[in-house]
C-alpha cells in the first residue's frame, strides 16, 4: 500500500501474555502477544478456543461467571476432557495499561486470574451452578513488579443463578485503577460478522451507532469514519476490487444507512453505486473487517484489542495479503489477534515469523507456541516463505515448559 501517512508511536499492546489451563481443548498453554499476531493452524487445531478464553474473561465481567458458561452450553463443554474430565479451568493474563496522558506510556502492568468449577456438593458435571474457585489481580508500576500496588484476591464463591455471583473486578469498575483494567477487558472487541447483519441497512439514528461484532451498523459505521480513514479503507478496498473509487454509506440524508462502493471503471466517463446487499460475499466482508479494523473507537485507543476470525474468509487468494497489510497497520493503534488457515494470508516478503503462533493438535489437545527453529533457518536462508511452510505443514510449535498461572506463595495468601 502507497501513500500511507506517517505513522504515530505505535500502540504498546495489551495483553502481553496468556496461560490457560483446561479450558475446552487446552490443557494447558503459555503464550505472550505482541501488537499483532496471527494463531496458524488447520482446522480443528483449538485457535477458536484460545480466542473463547479471552471472551469469556470479557464476558464473565460483563454477566457474571454463570452466564458466561451457561452461554457455552454449561460447565461440560467449557472444561477440558482430555485426557479425563478436568474439574477446574483457569484463564491468567498478563496486560499494561496506559496512562490518560495520550503519549502511549505505560502507566500500569499486571495480572488478572480466574478459576472456575463445579460447586461443591453439586454432584459433578451438569449439576447446575459454577464455582468462582480464585479471582485474583495485581497492578504495579512499570518496572516495579516487587511492590504490588493494588492487590485482590478472593475464592469460594458460588453462583447457582445465571446472572449472579458477580466478579470482584466487576463490582471495583469505579475504583482506579481496577476501573480501567475492567473498563479495558470490557472492550475486547471480537469480530465474527454474520452476512446478513454486513448487508442489513440501519435506520438512522440521531446517536452514533458502533459497530456489532456480527457486523451489524456497517452502513452507520463507514458513516462517522474520519476522511482520513475512509480515504484508507477505500485504498485498500480498491486493491482487492479494481476500479473502485470510493467506500462509505448510502444517502445520508435518507432514513437508512447502509454500506456502498463507487467504481469508475479506466476509459469510462461513468461511476457505478454498488449497494451492500449487490455486493459478493468476500468484497462485503472485506469492508466489514477493514470498517472493524478502522472504527474510532479502535484508532482512538477506547477498544484495546481486535480478535478476528479467519480474515481472509470467501476472498479470492491474491487479496489475502491486501488484508494481511491492513490489519498490521491496523496494529500500530491497537493490538490485533488473529486466527488464520490460510497460507496466501502469509504469502507476503513483510511477514514477520514472530508474529505467528502455531497451533496444531496432538491426541486430542491444543498446543500452541512460537515457530520452531528450522522453519526459521528455512525462511532466513531462503529456502521457503511461510506460506509455503504452511502447505507442506511444516510449522511445528515450540512449547514453553508450563508455568502454572498461580503462585505456590499465592495459594498461602
Amino acid at each position: 500500500m502507497t501513500g500511507q501517512p506517517a505513522a504515530p508511536t505505535p500502540r504498546p499492546p495489551f495483553i502481553t501474555r496468556v496461560r490457560i489451563q483446561n479450558y475446552k481443548s487446552i490443557a494447558q498453554c503459555d503464550v505472550t502477544l505482541g501488537r499483532f499476531n496471527v494463531l496458524l493452524g488447520l482446522n480443528a487445531a483449538g485457535k477458536s478456543n484460545f480466542l473463547d478464553a479471552l471472551r469469556f474473561v470479557r464476558d464473565a465481567l460483563a454477566d457474571g461467571a454463570a452466564e458466561a458458561v451457561a452461554s457455552r452450553g454449561g460447565l461440560d463443554e467449557v472444561l477440558c476432557r482430555v485426557p479425563a474430565p478436568a474439574s477446574s479451568a483457569t484463564i491468567a493474563l498478563e496486560f499494561q495499561l496506559e496512562g490518560v496522558s495520550g503519549d502511549r506510556e505505560i502507566a500500569w502492568e499486571g495480572r488478572y486470574e480466574i478459576t472456575i468449577g463445579h460447586p461443591l456438593g453439586s454432584g459433578g458435571p451438569n449439576r447446575g451452578g459454577v464455582r468462582v474457585d480464585r479471582e485474583f489481580c495485581e497492578l504495579y508500576r512499570p518496572g516495579r513488579p516487587a511492590k504490588k500496588e493494588h492487590r485482590f484476591l478472593q475464592r469460594d464463591r458460588t453462583s447457582k443463578s445465571r446472572r449472579a455471583g458477580r466478579l470482584e473486578l466487576s463490582m471495583l469498575g469505579d475504583t482506579d485503577p481496577f476501573g480501567d483494567l475492567h473498563f479495558a477487558l470490557s472492550e475486547m472487541f471480537f469480530y465474527s460478522p454474520d452476512l446478513s447483519e454486513l448487508r442489513a441497512p440501519q435506520p438512522k439514528t440521531d446517536g452514533d451507532t458502533e459497530l456489532g461484532e456480527d457486523g451489524a451498523g456497517l452502513g452507520s459505521s463507514l458513516a462517522r469514519l474520519g476522511q482520513q480513514e475512509r480515504k484508507r479503507l477505500s485504498a485498500y478496498v480498491a486493491a482487492i476490487v479494481p476500479d473502485v473509487v470510493d467506500v462509505g454509506s448510502t444517502d445520508p440524508d435518507g432514513d437508512y444507512l447502509a454500506a456502498r462502493m463507487t467504481l469508475a471503471p479506466e476509459g469510462s466517463s461513468e461511476q457505478y453505486v454498488f449497494r451492500a446487499e449487490s455486493m459478493s460475499e468476500g468484497t462485503i466482508r472485506a469492508i466489514g473487517l477493514l470498517t472493524a479494523l478502522f472504527q474510532p473507537p479502535a484508532r482512538e485507543g477506547w477498544i484495546p484489542l481486535i480478535a478476528v476470525e479467519e480474515p481472509e474468509l470467501a476472498l479470492h487468494p491474491l487479496a489475502a495479503g491486501v488484508l494481511y497489510d491492513a490489519l498490521t497497520e491496523a496494529s500500530e493503534y491497537v493490538q490485533v489477534l488473529v486466527t488464520s488457515q490460510s497460507a496466501e494470508l502469509l504469502d507476503r516478503k513483510e511477514a514477520d515469523l514472530s508474529d505467528i503462533r502455531v497451533v496444531v493438535a496432538e491426541r486430542g489437545l491444543t498446543v500452541i507456541g512460537d515457530v520452531d527453529e528450522v522453519s526459521r533457518s528455512i525462511v532466513a536462508e531462503g529456502l521457503a516463505t511461510p506460506a509455503d511452510l504452511l502447505r507442506s505443514n511444516q510449522f511445528q510449535p515450540v512449547v514453553k515448559p508450563f508455568t502454572p498461572a498461580s503462585a505456590p506463595e499465592e495459594a498461602g495468601e
